[in-house]
């Protein structure tokens, strides 16, 4: 498996990884919401982030397997500093969970030169995702609050908003 950073060759295949996943990690959502929702999980929007945000790729065999996406923070509910990152995203493909490929990129994520002066990475999960939660506490990330889910204005559910400070 190789890390490395995305590019422009990847929107398809982070669009693709990123719905698939989140297909099936939220299968109580309704058609509306899960529209709603790849409003930031299509080509365009990664087309967007590659400018601002820092994505690194996952391939295994020339296919993106998985990805994690980490830039400024976007919370209003809490005050931080421009030396503090938000860990936006982490979609693995549900063929390729469980193998590493999780923290490999959370080791890649944490070593990468964005982070060199970062005194705290927030994140926010979805409070049922046990797996990802258990990945967060591994690398030391603690839970500080809940937020609510939105899609489209409207509360869907609840994630849990976790802290790591180096």
């Amino acid at each position: 498996m190789i890390i490395r950073e995305a590019k422009q060759d990847d929107l398809p295949s982070l669009a693709k990884v990123a719905q698939d996943t989140y297909k099936t990690t939220f299968t109580d959502l309704s058609d509306d919401e899960m529209e709603a929702a790849f409003k930031t999980r299509n080509e365009a929007y990664f087309q967007q982030a590659l400018n601002t945000e820092t994505i690194l790729v996952a391939v295994e065999d020339l296919q993106v397997v998985g990805f994690i996406q980490f830039g400024a923070v976007t919370y209003d509910s809490i005050e931080t500093t421009d030396e503090d990152i938000e860990l936006n995203k982490i979609y693995i493909d549900k063929n390729n969970q469980g193998k590493g490929i999780g923290k490999a990129l959370m080791a890649e994520m944490m070593k990468h030169p964005r982070l060199d002066n970062i005194k705290s990475i927030y994140l926010d999960v979805y409070d049922k995702n046990d797996k990802a939660i258990g990945l967060y506490k591994k690398y030391g990330f603690k839970t500080i609050g809940r937020i609510p889910f939105k899609l489209d204005g409207k509360i869907v559910g609840y994630d849990l908003l976790m802290k790591y400070s180096k």
